[in-house]
């Protein structure tokens, strides 16, 4: 086939593959430790093919890391929508963190981990769509406690910092009740006025 007619957009099963396979490398080894030439022989290419898939390597970094987030944003959104009452929206979305980092493990580490290798302007969009996540859970947590907005912010980090550990550290993310009475209790400490006061 002619260099001309060729598509520079892989076809939908190549163009997965080819983000599953880098989303695994970079999570297992590190951004840093993989380059271009890891990721073609990874996938049975030359180095070069790839250009006619990715602009760059960081491109590719970003890619994933906002469609993560998107799709983590979407997902917890949806499962929200399936809380009856107020007081399911919390379990709600610990469940649906449960659930995205358990069928996404690497997808997490690059949310977590590799977000440092972008570009500024690259990371300003990364960081709009992770406050976007966080607003959701603060303002579960606001109407839950009776809380400010930056007050349940702060619990709302303190969450988010204990699911995020849980799931680098390996603990297991499958005892999900379990990790729901642990957010509860943290975000119990709202009601306190002891606490509250500072």
């Amino acid at each position: 086939m002619p260099a001309s007619s060729r598509s520079p957009v892989p076809a939908p099963h190549a163009r997965d593959r080819l983000l599953d396979a880098a989303s695994a490398l970079f999570a297992n080894h590190g951004y840093q430790a993989i380059g271009l030439r890891d990721l073609a022989s990874h996938l049975g290419l030359r180095a070069g093919s790839l250009y006619h898939h990715i602009e760059s390597k960081q491109a590719l970094l970003f890619e994933l890391i906002e469609s993560s987030l998107t799709d983590l944003l979407y997902e917890t959104r949806q499962c929200l929508k399936s809380a009856r009452t107020h007081s399911e929206r919390l379990p709600c979305f610990v469940q649906a963190f449960v659930a995205y980092s358990q069928a996404n493990p690497d997808k997490l580490v690059l949310l977590t981990r590799e977000a440092m290798n972008l570009s500024e302007e690259q990371l300003l969009q990364v960081e709009q769509l992770k406050m976007d996540y966080s607003s959701l859970l603060s303002e579960i947590v606001a109407a839950e406690c009776g809380l400010t907005a930056l007050r349940a912010r702060s619990i709302a980090h303190a969450v988010l910092g204990l699911l995020c550990g849980q799931a680098q550290w390996g603990a297991p993310l499958n005892a999900r009740e379990q990790l729901v009475t642990f957010v509860q209790g943290i975000v119990g400490t709202g009601k306190c006025p002891q606490l509250c006061a500072n």
